[in-house]
């Protein structure tokens, strides 16, 4: 590997997050192909180069071989992960904005968006982990961690009906998020499950596995595992999504209500 393949190695991993040689679930194309044996057989001064490069960027570049459950034998597998801690620029969030408001004729604001999109990952996360009584710290078994739409969207219709509504909303910080997740119509709650999926296959966190059933890939569990340490366990392992979804959106809505009153 020299400068330019380097170049296009970089421009690969951004476009596509994940690179492997063989795969039992997709048809791999020869770039792809290509890329990940050229990877696998970097010599260590250029691959150090590489790994210097995403550093900087709060990006990880790492390596899977066929000992990893789900690949095939002498498959590599290479995934460019976030890392704690960080937020690379180019992982904004107007892409998921502009596909959260995608809801029929409902009005959907950015807020709405940031605020769904977020409770939905927590319930994803209590489908994929909390239930099946798995740590997120652990990443031999994502392959087994397959789920079906419908049962996002019951599991999120269930939250609203026996949580969020029952809750007083003059007894939390800000009623704004409570407001967001109880004023749209129950239809619309299938709507947002789905941009969230296409959401997190674009971003190759999510894979379709067959006819509504669908999986997180090898990135979206190495991203879990690399953050729970440092940022993720105290949301996931001890509080309510809804405590831990707001945790995570207080400050910023907050903030916006305090600019918007300032601005009026």
């Amino acid at each position: 590997m020299n400068n330019t393949d380097m170049g296009r190695a970089y421009a690969f991993l951004l476009r596509n997050r994940i690179v492997e040689s063989k795969s039992m679930r997709r048809n791999i194309s020869r770039e792809e192909r290509d890329m990940a044996i050229m990877l696998r057989d970097a010599d260590a001064h250029m691959r150090s180069l590489l790994d210097e490069f995403l550093d900087g960027q709060g990006l990880m570049l790492k390596s899977f071989s066929d000992d990893v459950k789900g690949l095939p034998t002498g498959a590599v597998s290479f995934v460019l992960a976030r890392k704690p801690d960080t937020n690379p620029p180019f992982f904004g969030t107007e892409r998921m904005i502009s596909r959260m408001q995608q809801a029929g004729n409902s009005d959907v604001s950015e807020r709405d968006a940031k605020i769904w999109f977020t409770h939905i990952w927590f319930i994803l996360m209590d489908i994929i982990y909390t239930r099946r009584g798995c740590s997120p710290g652990e990443l031999q078994d994502w392959v087994e961690k397959s789920f079906t739409k419908a049962v996002l969207v019951d599991a999120m219709r269930d939250y609203l009906n026996e949580e969020v509504r029952k809750l007083d909303p003059s007894t939390l910080i800000t009623p704004t998020i409570h407001t967001s997740l109880t004023s749209f119509k129950e239809g619309t709650v299938a709507q947002f499950c789905s941009n969230f999926l296409n959401l997190m296959m674009d971003a190759r966190l999510i894979e379709s596995i067959g006819s509504d059933l669908y999986r997180p890939t090898l990135l979206f569990a190495f991203e879990v595992k690399l953050n729970y340490d440092r940022q993720l366990e105290p949301f996931l392992s001890s509080i309510a999504p809804f405590n831990a979804a707001n945790a995570v959106l207080t400050r910023e809505v907050t903030m916006e209500e305090s600019s918007n009153g300032r601005n009026h």
